[in-house]
């Protein structure tokens, strides 16, 4: 059989549901007459919809997102914060950091997305040729490389350097040509290159009644080139973007009025409270067209206040006893609550099983709201926050001059006084190290099950034996090392490459 070991499925992917239709032949390629389709320019924005967006989701159990697969459950059930009470095959290996290339979920699933580059390189190729506003049209095209920058940092941090489809390649998709990995330097080289380009074209950003919120942003570029920068250890780089995103004109700011909630915290996580400023990019969910299922995956069934709950997901316990007294992120976490048997789990009783709080505390974060259809929720899923770059930039600041500066202080202060703690002051930190510690566990507090933490830890270089005391913690022998920095590539794609794709050391 012939074969091509791009992922480039074409054809079938280019229109989803809901898009323009238009009959197709057999040949996967040749099935769109480009003298029939596209040719407007709304037909370029259904192509750029499907392509570069389908697969930025967080729908049910699809998507790159998606809160059984997707890259934020899989880094921070890696790391010292998660745990899953269904244990087996699927969660242990993830959460020990026992993961092999035979896998076929969460630390194989990342990889599987390389085929959605080779759809926006078609995309990009096929808008190009559409007659149109040029100015549309470069923002259009901006999206798609936006999209290709994006999933590439993505696929870059969980399993290293990716697999790149040229565009004649993929236009001759009968032909069998197996192409190789890029090497570490050309895969940062595309994804600055990308990201950097498609900023030129986009807006800053979209306020929250613009029909076009959601779609991609020159502050959402900024925003995955600070993280790849960090990821990096690029820190003058990366200095650059977060002064980049403090920039009046994106108006990034944190949120700091707490509505109807507890907390401004809290606040964040709401229905009311969609399309903050605080919000750099978030997946768009609306009951009907898009929710996702956060909920049932982490309430337990025996909760008064939720019911169809599977009582999965968890926080450890010792990672939530890391949380100071008074910090209000805390309150968006449950760690005591009463059965529908009018029995109190705590920690003094903590129950046994996965509904319960046996194995750890539940991450609630996002407000239950009553607009919920069973287990969906309709809340926006926040992808990156300002939170984020200006605890990056703190970091960055002091990690580059290898000294505790007072604007480095005052940036972690905006975030740790809002969650009701006492501010820091230069003189609360015996040195650079002492900060930065500091520093890591706020985030991971602040973050939380938000895909930051397994990268926090893998940049300080302290994952492996952050991953060795939750192994201990829990009575499992650890077997992972430095090469577990990285996941590996499906078993198949080292298979069908024929030794020209490469697996990842260690596996």
């Amino acid at each position: 059989m012939k074969k091509i070991f791009l992922y480039n499925l074409v054809a079938s992917a280019l229109v989803l549901s809901g898009l323009q239709s238009c009959e197709l032949k057999s040949e996967m390629y040749d099935a769109i007459n480009p003298q029939i389709y596209p040719t407007t320019a709304r037909d370029a924005r259904d192509l750029v919809t499907a392509n570069a967006y389908g697969a930025f989701r967080n729908y049910n159990y699809d998507g790159i997102f998606n809160v059984a697969t997707g890259v934020f459950i899989t880094s921070d059930m890696a790391s010292d914060c998660g745990f899953c009470s269904w244990g087996g095959t699927v969660w242990e290996p993830l959460e020990f950091g026992r993961w092999t290339p035979q896998e076929n979920r969460n630390t194989t699933k990342i990889w599987e997305y390389t085929n959605e580059i080779s759809k926006m390189t078609l995309t990009i190729d096929r808008i190009s040729r559409i007659q149109m506003d040029e100015t549309l049209k470069n923002r259009y095209l901006a999206e798609l490389h936006c999209a290709r920058g994006f999933m590439a940092f993505i696929i870059y941090d969980m399993h290293g350097p990716i697999l790149l489809a040229d565009l004649e390649t993929l236009k001759n998709p009968l032909e069998e040509k197996i192409l190789p990995r890029l090497t570490e330097e050309e895969t940062r080289d595309f994804i600055v290159a990308e990201l950097t380009d498609a900023a030129k074209s986009l807006p800053l950003n979209y306020q929250k009644s613009d029909v076009d919120y959601g779609r991609f942003t020159k502050g959402l570029c900024h925003m995955i080139l600070l993280k790849f920068y960090m990821q990096t250890h690029q820190w003058e780089k990366a200095i650059a973007e977060g002064r980049e995103l403090q920039k009046a004109e994106y108006g990034y700011r944190l949120v700091t009025a707490k509505g109807t909630e507890n907390s401004a915290y809290a606040n964040i996580f709401t229905e009311a409270n969609e399309k903050n400023a605080e919000t750099v990019w978030a997946v768009n969910c609306l009951t009907g067209e898009q929710t996702h299922l956060w909920y049932p995956h982490v309430l337990p069934s025996n909760i008064n206040t939720f019911s169809g709950g599977w009582g999965g997901y968890k926080m450890t316990w010792s990672f939530f006893k890391t949380f100071e007294d008074g910090d209000q992120r805390k309150e968006t976490i449950i760690y005591e609550y009463t059965t529908r048997n009018n029995v109190v789990f705590n920690e003094e009783n903590k129950g046994a099983g996965a509904n319960s709080l046996e194995h750890g505390v539940y991450p609630l974060k996002y407000r239950i709201e009553p607009s919920n259809v069973g287990d969906a929720c309709q809340t926006d899923w926040i992808v990156y926050r300002y939170a984020d770059a200006v605890t990056l930039l703190a970091e960055a600041l002091v990690r580059q001059s290898g000294s505790v500066s007072q604007e480095a202080v005052d940036l972690l202060n905006t975030v740790r006084t809002r969650a009701g703690l006492e501010a820091y002051t230069t003189e609360s930190f015996a040195g650079p190290r002492d900060f930065l510690d500091k520093l890591l566990m706020e985030r991971a507090h602040e973050l939380y099950f938000e895909g930051c933490r397994r990268q926090d830890l893998i940049r300080d270089g302290s994952y492996v034996e952050t991953m060795i005391r939750k192994c201990n913690e829990f009575g499992e022998i650890p077997v992972i090392n430095e090469n577990y920095t990285r996941f590996p590539l499906p078993e198949k794609v080292i298979i069908e490459g024929q030794g020209v794709i490469e697996q990842n050391p260690g596996y």
